[in-house]
């Protein structure tokens, strides 16, 4: 049987920042060189246009002066230096055309190209391009006023060329400018280059400073970048200041795990040997109670190890939701009453203040369960078997954020003022004859903290400890 090729996990290759900025400066360069060229090419032309309309315009003046009328007509005396100064370069050609306003050619080539939109009377000279004799040709329409015997009359004078020597002109500027524009753009392409791997330098320091570090230095980067990338620096010394800190309370947490479990197994570990020492029975049994009874707190705060470690990694991730507390309170009630260790015991829920669907919040439910789970065992295990617990739901107030209060009464022995904060601590215990792990408090605590929330313990009304879990109701900040 032939097993079909493991799957690639397909990696995407990062782009390169000096890349896209490079790629996107030469783009942007082109974008201007274009616009220029074509401005260059315009201003070229009209260049070439206006000097040469400059020949053509005073060629026809001076052929326009020679026309005189006489007795017998018109004389039409065309001077040899006006074509010769439209003619001034060799390799164009010269075409010209005196005739009357009404259309009668006097001399000249009468196949001459007309103007857009026709021929009218008038002193100034109008300029058009046309095709003539399969060449791109410019010319020049302009007329004179002639008093003959007759009466008056236009006596019109079209001249041109072709655009030989135009067009040469055009593209020598044309060429002239581009060139100097295309090295101011390599030159600014240069710079360019040079300023972006001078901005990026700095990185590539930050990045060997990271890549040469051991695996345990957490010190924050030492760097002076751009004020572009200041912002990037300090997220990442935020980022590993938080490291620092979730590994020394990982590291702490399992020194403190192994510390606890280690004397717990051993205390199970000697009741054991002990009743195997044991010869008479009673003693035996007596021994191994206290053997099972060791193995039960064992069981215990392994599982409220757990719950810690869960809680605090819930937290990290922030799994929240919008819930209803008071369903919440009451499942977790029901679900603690269901134990039989838990008969006599009296439980109230109070919320006459909150109607019903208005304690909402957001918040981990799974969290706020373990919570209240450990509020009513660390009540119910610390007081005497018909102990009365009465848990409250009220509004309050955290640093101008509304919030809601849990609230527990007991009628239990309560904790000395002086042991309050302590007990908020992990593994600190005050009845560890009794059972008590130390960890309860703490977990309830964490969920607190967590969510943004504060826990407070006091006198209760009782008799025995009151707890205050405050909780925001937009969630954590």
């Amino acid at each position: 049987m032939t097993l079909p090729p493991p799957l690639i996990e397909a990696r995407t290759v990062p782009y390169s920042l000096r890349r896209r900025l490079t790629v996107g400066m030469v783009a942007g360069f082109l974008a201007i060189l274009v616009v220029l060229s074509i401005g260059l090419w315009t201003y070229a032309r009209n260049a070439a246009n206006q000097t040469y309309d400059l020949l053509l315009a005073g060629s026809a003046i001076a052929i326009l002066e020679r026309i005189s009328p006489t007795p017998d007509g018109l004389i039409v005396d065309i001077p040899s230096s006006a074509l010769e100064i439209v003619g001034l370069a060799k390799e164009d050609r010269v075409f010209y055309r005196i005739f009357r306003l009404g259309g009668s050619t006097l001399t000249g080539d009468p196949d001459l190209p007309l103007p857009p939109g026709g021929v009218r009377a008038g002193d100034q000279p109008r300029f058009f391009d046309a095709p003539f004799s399969r060449e791109g040709s410019r010319f020049v329409l302009q007329g004179k006023l002639i008093i003959e015997p007759t009466g008056p009359d236009w006596i019109m004078l079209q001249l041109g060329h072709t655009r030989l020597a135009r067009d040469a002109m055009q593209m020598d500027l044309f060429s002239k400018g581009l060139a100097g524009l295309v090295a101011i753009a390599v030159l600014g392409l240069v710079f360019m280059r040079l300023g972006i791997n001078r901005a990026m330098a700095p990185l590539a320091g930050i990045e060997a400073d990271i890549r040469g570090r051991e695996p345990s230095d957490m010190t924050p980067l030492d760097a002076k970048p751009p004020r572009e990338v200041e912002g990037l620096i300090g997220a990442i010394n935020d980022f590993m200041g938080r490291l620092v800190t979730s590994k020394e309370h990982a590291q702490s947490f399992i020194a403190d795990v192994a510390h606890q479990m280690r004397t717990s197994l051993a205390a199970l570990q000697g009741q054991l040997q002990l009743a195997a020492e044991q010869d008479e029975p009673e003693r035996m049994r007596q021994r191994l109670e206290r053997a099972s009874e060791q193995a039960t707190r064992t069981i215990r705060l392994t599982n409220q190890l757990l719950s810690h470690a869960m809680v605090t990694h819930r937290g990290i991730d922030e799994p929240v939701e919008k819930i209803d507390l008071m369903p919440l309170i009451r499942a977790s009630v029901e679900e603690f009453l269901r134990h039989p260790e838990t008969e006599g015991i009296d439980i109230a829920v109070l919320h006459d203040d909150l109607p019903a669907g208005s304690a909402l919040l957001v918040a981990d439910p799974v969290a706020l369960r373990e919570a209240l789970r450990n509020l009513l065992d660390n009540a119910a295990r610390h007081g005497p078997k018909d102990i009365r617990i009465d848990i409250g739901l009220s509004r309050t107030r955290i640093d101008e954020r509304e919030a809601l209060c849990i609230s527990l009464d007991d009628s239990g022995p309560g904790i000395p003022a002086a042991e309050r904060e302590k007990v908020l601590e992990r593994f600190y215990s005050l009845n560890r004859a009794g059972g008590g792990s130390g960890i309860g408090l703490s977990i309830v605590n964490a969920v607190a903290r967590s969510h943004g929330g504060r826990l407070a313990l006091c006198d209760s009304r009782l008799g025995g400890l009151r707890v205050e879990l405050d909780l925001p109701v937009d969630g954590p900040a």
